[in-house]
């Protein structure tokens, strides 16, 4: 190992001068020393467990295509099974990518699983529980988690009034279905659009100037 006298320090590895003074080094160098310390891997506790999630999934879908192959007179209804083990998925890693913003996670959520639950709804001979039901209880859950969690975790009125009024319009949407006739139960619809205007005026009313400089910061104008 190098040795400064002037600094009174050890440095490893085979630096020509010492990193302080620039001055000489004696002493015999160590060029396969490592310079910096060696860091460990960042701990992720929850890694086995997700995991063990992993496994089960696979496990599950395993099976069902191999009873579905052993009796397959039932038609193939594996496949709903492995469309939905890969819908859970997909929904769980933008969750992960996303959970740093709480409020666009929700909002990304109520959009994926809105897509998702048409084209479900769509190969299962679309019956409209998907419009009736999955897609305005989504908004308007949405809407009161973001309330519930901008409160708890008291954040900027900046931090999530842009998804919240993203979310307020598009809870708005139901109201086009309600109007061409293409929801069968209208209660669900009805309560979204009531709870998105109510959620709209609060906001204009309360909020219209930090979401006015929000959005002004959001469009660089």
């Amino acid at each position: 190992m190098l040795y400064c006298k002037k600094c009174k320090l050890s440095v490893t590895g085979a630096p020509r001068r010492c990193p302080l003074c620039q001055g000489d080094l004696t002493g015999v160098p160590e060029p396969d020393a490592a310079v910096f310390p060696t860091v460990p891997p960042a701990a992720h506790p929850h890694r086995r467990l997700i995991h063990l999630i992993q496994f089960v999934t696979a496990a599950v879908a395993v099976v069902c295509v191999t009873i579905n192959l052993c009796l397959p007179s039932g038609g193939w209804w594996s496949l709903f099974v492995l469309a939905g083990i890969a819908s859970l998925w997909l929904s769980f890693a933008l969750l992960m990518k996303k959970r740093g913003n709480l409020p666009k996670t929700i909002l990304w959520q109520v959009t994926l699983i809105s897509v998702l639950a048409v084209v479900w709804d769509w190969f299962t001979g679309f019956h409209g529980w998907s419009i009736d039901y999955v897609i305005p209880i989504l908004c308007t859950c949405a809407m009161a988690a973001m309330g519930t969690i901008a409160r708890i975790r008291k954040l900027r009125i900046g931090d999530y009034i842009i998804y919240l009024v993203l979310d307020s319009f598009l809870g708005i949407l139901p109201l086009v279905l309600i109007l061409t006739g293409a929801v069968h139960v209208i209660y669900p619809s009805a309560i979204c659009v009531g709870a998105s205007l109510l959620s709209l005026s609060a906001l204009f009313i309360f909020e219209g100037k930090a979401m006015r400089a929000e959005l002004l910061r959001r469009l660089h104008l």
